[in-house]
């Protein structure tokens, strides 16, 4: 892990590859450093928690497009009060 960016951190959504299933989409919940100084990161999957090693683990980014509303639309509200 080389910069803030690269940083695996709780929340994330990562990929890991998962024995006999392959490839798999989790999300983190933990860390920790064992005793040969590896990150070890704590994986939610669908029914289990997974720990696998830092360069194993690849992580997910995700983005999210929104459309925004046309700013030429225009709206009018009359009112009108009798006294």
């Amino acid at each position: 892990m080389s910069s803030y960016e690269e940083d695996i951190t709780p929340g994330d959504i990562v990929a890991v590859r998962h024995g006999m299933k392959g490839r798999q989409e989790g999300l983190v919940i933990g860390s920790h450093i064992d005793h040969h100084g590896r990150q070890i990161i704590e994986v939610q999957l669908e029914n289990e928690v997974y720990k696998a090693w830092y360069p194993t683990v690849t992580r997910v980014r995700r983005t999210i497009s929104y459309s925004r509303p046309s700013a030429h639309k225009q709206r009018t509200v009359e009112r009108r009060i009798y006294w």
